[in-house]
């Protein structure tokens, strides 16, 4: 529909997670809504998995060491 009219643009709205906005650029997408949630993820864009999986464990951990949390 957007090829057969050189005046709309695709838009790609609710992101939902980081790779949405791949899938939407991939898509050709002009306009894309992200939430600032999501925008912060781009940092983690080519970040070492075993990193960021320790990481998350390690939010984890504090998590649960402020909520008064023994492990």
């Amino acid at each position: 529909m957007v090829s057969q009219n050189p005046n709309a643009e695709l838009l790609w709205a609710s992101s939902r997670e980081l790779l949405n906005l791949f899938q939407a650029v991939e898509s050709g997408c002009q306009i894309i809504t992200v939430t600032n949630e999501i925008l912060k993820k781009l940092t983690m864009i080519g970040k070492n998995l075993d990193e960021l999986s320790l990481d998350t464990v390690k939010m984890f951990y504090e998590d649960a060491q402020s909520a008064g949390y023994k492990i």
